[in-house]
């Protein structure tokens, strides 16, 4: 597994809406229109005003977050017992910006390279204002991956690098992104997330669902 799409509903899923709500905002893809922020590096992409507003208010995605890994991403996995992501990452790529400071692998980061992303985009993406990802580890080949709201990019994270470019498509991309791995090939690890620096384990970084 490299990369594969798959579609899902979002009369049923209604991300858009809720982020919406959660940034108090009418439409995503016009967030750079509120304020701009100097080049992200990978220390500070994480700090808009528009992350504190998605985290301090987590509680209100966490229902729809549930319902779809329960629904949606566990069955893309024979409906075995997952270990996810607690609190997804949440991504901002306003207009003549980065959402992420650096292409990396995951795994550069401390994560299992067993674990599996999940890059969900809550506005239509294209070009650069989207994730661009090698086709085999090491090759350095970058290609965007062009997704529609309503699609969600599953991809080997840990092991290909992958990143983003400045965005010059006049239009915000908002997505989340986050991890799973199957229960039965979980490896618990002392390494600590590089932003919240908590520990990669099930109660921490983790859950089971």
């Amino acid at each position: 597994m490299n990369t594969d799409i798959y579609n899902y509903d979002t009369s049923l899923y209604q991300f858009k809406e809720l982020v919406c709500k959660i940034l108090n905002v009418d439409d995503l893809e016009k967030l750079h229109e509120f304020g701009q922020y100097g080049v992200f590096s990978r220390e500070q992409d994480q700090s808009s005003k528009w992350h504190r507003l998605f985290y301090d208010n987590f509680s209100e995605f966490n229902d729809l977050y549930l319902k779809f890994i329960k629904e949606f991403i566990k069955p893309l996995f024979g409906g075995e017992q997952l270990v996810y992501q607690k609190t997804p990452t949440f991504r901002v790529h306003l207009v003549n910006n980065l959402s992420v400071g650096e292409f990396h692998k995951d795994s550069d980061y401390g994560h299992g390279t067993n674990e599996i992303n999940f890059w969900l985009p809550f506005v239509d993406t294209f070009s650069t204002n989207t994730i661009w990802v090698e086709s085999g580890p090491g090759l350095e080949d970058y290609t965007p991956k062009s997704l529609d709201y309503g699609e969600i990019l599953k991809f080997d994270g840990a092991n290909l690098l992958h990143g983003n470019k400045i965005n010059d498509t006049g239009i915000t991309r908002v997505s989340v992104d986050f991890r799973v791995v199957k229960y039965s090939e979980f490896v618990p690890s002392e390494n600590t997330s590089i932003n919240t620096n908590i520990k990669f384990d099930i109660g921490g970084y983790f859950d089971v669902i």
